[in-house]
């Protein structure tokens, strides 16, 4: 992983509690379980756009994937989708392989995360 990316947390909740000035369960859970649905079709887009080596698909869907992931607090993942959006849009094909890997390891550990985190915050509602 790139060290840009492992320098920022997975998931992070202080973004997501500053953007919707709310930290309840019911809005944290709500947030994270809207990014859990919206984000599976811009990851497997990219993925997808990357084997195909469609660059412009790959960009835009990069491009809209960094902004809810960015708003959500999914740090790494916005950092990675950035990098894969540059690389890209300027056709390096050399920066493209090893990011496209690298995403997909992101994107599993931040599965796991939501999942423990949703876990969690449905637990304190009992």
């Amino acid at each position: 992983m790139s060290q840009a990316c492992t320098e920022l947390a997975i998931l992070d909740l202080a973004i997501l509690i500053e953007m919707y000035g709310d930290d309840s369960r019911e809005t944290l859970e709500s947030a994270l379980s809207g990014f859990a649905v919206a984000a599976p079709p811009y990851i497997n887009a990219i993925k997808e756009a990357g084997t195909a080596r469609e660059l412009p698909a790959l960009a835009s869907a990069a491009h809209s994937l960094k902004s809810i992931a960015a708003l959500t607090g999914a740090t790494q993942l916005a950092a990675l989708c950035w990098q894969l959006e540059l690389a890209a849009r300027n056709a390096d094909e050399h920066a493209l392989a090893p990011l496209l890997v690298t995403f997909s390891d992101c994107w599993q550990q931040l599965q796991q995360q939501l999942r423990q985190q949703l876990k969690q915050l449905k637990a304190a509602d009992v």
